[in-house]
Formats: structure tokens, sequence, C-alpha cells
């Protein structure tokens, strides 16, 4: 920060430290910095997208997810990106659209085993106990030491 207090991208990791944190308010600050300082930061506004969601914002996180979407198609964390509208429909009660964009970001390129927790989430909320099923089974393939019941009436 002392050498460039303009740099986006020292701007961005002060955000992502406080979010870390569990200090959302100062998280998005420095978030929101970051993305004035360079509008078409890609990575700083998905950042900025999931701690607006988090933090209870899921119409602010849904136009800035989207957004970063629209400006990087093929960004390796578009998984995540995608992951995000799903929890951003998940906040809002449209259990359905976050069935679907779960089910999207799940099944792209490099989607990790959180995200597979989302989709089945997702899926329960929507009330689809076959798909519920299959992300859990998932889940614990690619992770066997999580918990054997990730929600209710969900088991191995």
């Amino acid at each position: 920060m002392d050498l460039d207090p303009l740099d986006p991208f020292v701007n961005f990791t002060m955000g992502r430290t406080f979010w870390l944190e569990g200090d959302l308010d100062r998280s998005l600050g420095w978030l929101e910095r970051s993305t004035s300082i360079s509008p078409n930061y890609a990575q700083g506004i998905y950042a900025r997208a999931w701690t607006e969601t988090i933090a209870g914002r899921g119409l602010e996180g849904r136009r800035h997810v989207d957004l970063a979407m629209r400006l990087s198609p093929l960004d390796p964390l578009y998984y995540a990106m995608l992951g995000t509208r799903a929890f951003t429909h998940m906040m809002l009660g449209e259990d359905a659209l976050a069935a679907e964009w779960a089910e999207r970001a799940a099944r792209s390129p490099g989607a990790h085993v959180l995200i597979a927790m989302i989709a089945s989430v997702a899926h329960a909320l929507a009330g689809d106990p076959v798909r519920t099923r299959y992300w859990a089974a998932n889940v614990r393939e690619r992770n066997p030491s999580s918990p054997r019941r990730l929600l209710p009436g969900v088991s191995r």
C-alpha cells in the first residue's frame, strides 16, 4: 500500500484479507476501492460479488457477478462465479434458479468440492432429492472425511 495505494491488486488483497478475517464491511470497502480504480478487474468484481452476497446483499452480488462473468468468460475461476450466482439465488429464496446455477457451477472445469456442496444444498432447497444425493455422494467421494450427513434427510 505504501508503494502504490492505487494498485487495484493491492486493494483487492486487502479486501480478501479482511474477508478471510470475517470483517465483511472492511472487506467490501477495499474491494469497492479496487474495482473503482479498475472497473474492468473481473477478479476484484467477482470477489466483491461473493462478499456482498454473504453479507446479505444478494441483488448487488448478482449484478457484480454477472458483470465479472461478462468481463471474463474464460476465467479459470468461472465455476466460482457460477457458484456465486447460484448463491445469490439461494439468498433470495429463488431455489429452482439456485439449483440450475449450482448445477452449472459444479459441472464446470476446475470446480472444487465446495462447489459440489453448494450444488447439493441448492438441490435440497429446490426439493430435488435425487440431485441432492448425487452431489452429496460426489462430495463424499472427493472428500471422504466429509460428514456422513450433509443435510437433514441426506445420508450416505
